[in-house]
């Protein structure tokens, strides 16, 4: 997340633990990317922590904590770096493309994809808001043609839940054909830093919002077909453990 990588200065000495090699990472204009790390530019987290690395014979190697993928069970999570470029030709992006080739559904019948900052999200961000947009112009639609089932971000300190079946924008209408259209996306960024209680922007998409909760997510896998998500209070009263917010997600043949 920003808070651990935000790198500000050295990558063009080879400082840089994600390889970049510019010289304050990868910081767009049109991004709200900044020095929220406080100068450990993602080296403590990079350090300390060792992710599934891809297996030698693809073409494109993961990058330790940065992007990477594991199977667990019957599902294949993959974890994207929001701090870093994604756009198509990338290193994150090829990897990602040929990560998601790779999946055996019959084996790893779910796919789940995790990153820091929400590509659909409906508070008053907009510096936020911005770079959901420029994510979902880079990989929505390749996540939306190989049919990963569910999204889980953080970054804004609240939770929501966007209408299964979400693709650019817009949510299956009872006219739509049947069968998959897009993810669902949940934000969950209610750990236990302080909430943020800003307005919801007008939109068709969001199926759950819950402001001013701290809690968690948890995640069932029940078969090949049906995925139960919820979203668990965290408090020091009688709500503690209560189910705020529940979804089942059904998946026909993949």
């Amino acid at each position: 997340g920003n808070h651990e990588y935000d790198h500000t200065s050295g990558g063009a000495n080879g400082k840089d633990p994600s390889g970049v090699t510019t010289d304050s990472g990868y910081m767009p204009d049109w991004g709200n990317f900044g020095d929220d790390s406080h100068g450990e530019c993602g080296v403590p987290v990079a350090k300390r922590f060792t992710m599934p690395a891809t297996p030698t014979t693809r073409s494109n190697p993961s990058n330790g904590v940065f992007w990477y993928s594991f199977d667990y069970a019957s599902v294949h999570t993959i974890g994207l770096s929001s701090e870093h470029d994604m756009s198509e030709g990338s290193d994150q992006y090829e990897w990602l493309l040929e990560d998601l080739s790779s999946v055996n559904r019959t084996i790893t019948p779910w796919v789940i994809v995790e990153l820091h900052r929400p590509m659909y999200d409906s508070q008053t961000q907009w510096g936020d808001t911005a770079v959901g947009v420029a994510m979902r112009m880079e990989v929505e639609e390749p996540m939306r043609d190989h049919k990963v089932d569910l999204v889980i971000s953080g970054h804004i300190h609240s939770y929501t839940r966007t209408c299964d079946g979400l693709y650019r924008s817009q949510c299956p209408s009872a006219s739509s054909p049947s069968g998959y259209s897009g993810p669902t996306y949940v934000t969950v960024g209610t750990a236990g830093a302080e909430l943020f209680d800003t307005a919801e922007y007008p939109n068709h998409w969001t199926a759950k919002q819950l402001p001013m909760v701290y809690g968690y997510g948890r995640v069932t896998v029940q078969n090949a077909t049906a995925m139960h998500f919820e979203f668990v209070q965290v408090a020091n009263d009688d709500s503690a453990g209560a189910v705020r917010d529940d979804v089942w997600i059904y998946r026909d043949g993949r």
